[in-house]
């Protein structure tokens, strides 16, 4: 009985929570697409295009390598306001800073294509580790959007056809890894040994497709649309502790780690030539309504011929429960970006978003934070000559800074005093820097 209550006690830390989007979707890609307010539907031309627009795959006529680095820094707050004593039991959860490396390429096809197709390729690395979910109980109070995100290993790659000078397509596919296994093991209890045990982790890919139009009808004028099919990222890690044959325990722990909604994106970009200006703007339509359950699902089933000799097997049996209704709704988000060449070799660039929640305030048991966030993005980009002069193109250095601002959010708990919880304020702010380099060979 005493593994009994030990799986009892533990099962509930191995739980990982959802994050509900993607590291992409929530901050942006490169060190440009952030500091224009990821408007880049239609202004996408790199290794970058994968993920906003594979059509745009096809402007670059030449091999492109790139790279950046990310540093982000969460000033989140969570303001309790401690109706009783017990509440203070309850902690908080904020998301820690964290740092990601990205990398791509785009390979034009010459020859009789003539570079009218383009193969696209990139990724984002986390420097710590390539796949996490924190173990947070549903009560706590934690802004799940942003809390371990950008913990996620992410590939895509797309290709894009130009069959006109007028207009491109794209497709490819995001790819995320996954996580699957199992443990098995067989205790002898009466000489306190195991006498076999088996441990299978399996880090599998999970894909969904991306694909875009890009069009230009008119001379600096470009529009393009991109769709992203909903990614859910899903775990399962079944157990069974058989003990001397009399009792198996059957732990279930599965769930989700992180979902991203489908999106449909419409951009559209002008270069106004006398004045070095490109202006972008773009709308994106996000269906949240659709978004699983968050909370991790644990079974504990207890079989063997001790405890159904007693008639206790369902009896022991432990689960969650019915799924949440999460109540998300569809929201729009809408990204606006300039960027201002005052010289050939420097750029000058500024933008903002607008993302409103898709999540109710959380007055009942669950208290997953979110709130209408305010993104504003600077930045500036240098183009030189490769100082070791070894290769004859010149070499782009980015530069960003990206400002993440939550609406204050006041919870008000429908129990009042009598919730674990209580009532709360949140908000705060989160900063990020970061820096690339682009290099034409």
């Amino acid at each position: 009985m005493r593994i009994l209550l030990l799986a009892l006690l533990l099962g509930p830390l191995l739980l990982p929570v959802a994050a509900p989007a993607s590291v992409f979707d929530v901050y942006g890609f490169s060190p440009r697409g952030r500091a224009m307010g990821n408007a880049q539907a239609a202004v996408a031309d790199d290794h970058t295009a994968t993920f906003y627009n594979p059509a745009g795959l096809t402007r670059r006529k030449h091999l492109v390598v790139g790279a950046g680095l990310m540093l982000t820094e969460p000033r989140l707050r969570i303001d309790r306001d401690f109706q009783a004593p017990e509440q203070r039991r309850v902690p908080d959860k904020t998301p820690d800073g964290f740092t990601g490396i990205q990398l791509g390429a785009v390979f034009p096809l010459g020859g009789l294509i003539d570079n009218r197709v383009a193969l696209g390729v990139s990724m984002y690395l986390p420097m710590l580790t390539l796949l996490r979910a924190d173990a947070i109980d549903a009560q706590v109070p934690q802004y799940h959007r942003y809390q371990t995100l950008p913990d996620k290993f992410v590939v895509l790659a797309s290709v894009a056809f130009e069959p006109f000078d007028w207009l491109s397509v794209g497709a490819g596919v995001q790819v995320l890894a996954t996580l699957d296994g199992g443990v098995d093991i067989d205790l002898e209890f009466a000489n306190r040994r195991v006498s076999q045990r088996t441990v299978a982790v399996d880090i599998a890919p999970t894909a969904a497709p991306v694909a875009g139009l890009l069009i230009t009808p008119l001379k600096g004028l470009r529009i393009g649309l991109s769709y992203r099919e909903a990614l859910q990222l899903d775990y399962a890690l079944p157990s069974r502790l058989n003990i001397d044959d009399l009792i198996t325990l059957a732990i279930d722990i599965r769930g989700t780690v992180l979902y991203t909604p489908r999106f449909f994106n419409l951009g559209v970009a002008y270069q106004v030539e006398p004045a070095n200006l490109l202006a972008s703007a773009e709308i994106t339509w996000a269906q949240w309504s659709q978004a699983p359950d968050p909370s991790p699902v644990f079974t504990l089933d207890v079989q063997g011929e001790l405890p159904e000799g007693l008639g206790l097997g369902d009896r022991l049996d432990v689960g969650n429960g019915a799924d949440v209704d999460l109540q998300f709704r569809d929201v729009p988000v809408v990204r606006v970006g300039l960027e201002q060449s005052p010289h050939p070799q420097w750029h000058l660039r500024a933008g903002y978003t607008w993302r409103p929640t898709p999540a109710p305030v959380p007055t009942q048991a669950f208290n997953h934070i979110d709130s209408d966030a305010h993104v504003f993005g600077v930045g500036a980009s240098f183009t030189f000559q490769d100082p070791l002069e070894i290769r004859r193109n010149p070499v782009s250095v980015e530069l960003v800074y990206q400002a993440t601002v939550l609406e204050d959010l006041r919870v008000e708990k429908a129990a009042g005093a009598a919730d674990p919880v209580g009532s709360y304020t949140a908000g705060g702010a989160i900063h990020s820097v970061g820096i690339g380099f682009r290099h034409a060979l």
